[in-house]
């Protein structure tokens, strides 16, 4: 089974997050930050069946929900940044995202 692997990226400020796969909870930290060196906050990983694939993003403080429909074949890369206009951006990349 591939990995999904998603990145808390850009944006965060001490937000509580939950992480949902396919209806699943994978992530909940009640304070993630984004370390502005780096452009990084917080990462989990969770092995999917092979083909579609839904991640549900929720920041309950705010209040702010997305869910993200993949096709996941391989390991894949979902990164999530929260914009300053409140709304969430995201990357899908077959390759890691680096960070320094």
């Amino acid at each position: 089974m591939p990995l999904l692997h998603i990145a808390l990226q850009e944006g965060f400020a001490g937000d509580a997050v939950v992480l949902r796969i396919n209806g699943r909870e994978v992530f909940n930290q009640p304070a993630v930050k984004t370390r502005m060196q780096t452009g990084f906050a917080a990462a989990c990983e969770e092995n999917v069946p092979a083909g579609a694939c839904r991640a549900e993003i929720c920041l309950p403080g705010r209040p702010l929900t997305e869910s993200i429909d993949l096709s996941v074949a391989c390991d894949t890369w979902l990164g999530v940044s929260l914009m300053p206009e409140g709304r969430l951006s995201r990357r899908i990349s077959t390759e890691p995202f680096g960070y320094v």
